[in-house]
């Protein structure tokens, strides 16, 4: 995980990862179901202070679920890994099914293997 406090230049590298990919994003419900979707809407805004922005449809089933949380992770994916792309593209009921993750900030499912993860505070405007 990537402190930009302390590593201005390891998050701006991360950054540099997302040429114009997909990533995925994942946080909790309030019931602490896990929620994620494929996402191409990723942009850097600002290093300093690092912020990040996504978007999303409103109306999105997801939608509830991003505004309420804390906290969010955003994934940036290689290219070996259209399958997972695939995956958060599709049912919602399948998304996590047997995929292991680990718990991130505001327990945030964390997807291992990705090219760069961005575990983030939400600040929804």
């Amino acid at each position: 995980m990537i402190n930009p406090a302390r590593d201005s230049r390891a998050f701006r590298d991360a950054l540099g990862l997302f040429a114009t990919g997909i990533t995925i994003v994942t946080t909790r419900a309030r019931n602490g179901e896990p929620v994620g979707l494929t996402v191409n809407s990723f942009n850097s805004v600002s290093l300093d202070p690092p912020l990040v922005l996504w978007s999303l449809m409103l109306g999105s089933p997801s939608e509830e679920a991003f505004r309420a949380c804390s906290h969010y992770a955003v994934h940036v994916l290689g290219d070996h890994q259209e399958a997972l792309s695939t995956r958060f593209a599709g049912s919602r009921e399948q998304r996590f099914a047997a995929l292991q993750t680990a718990n991130g900030l505001g327990d945030s499912p964390l997807i291992e293997g990705c090219l760069a993860r961005f575990e983030c505070r939400n600040d929804i405007q």
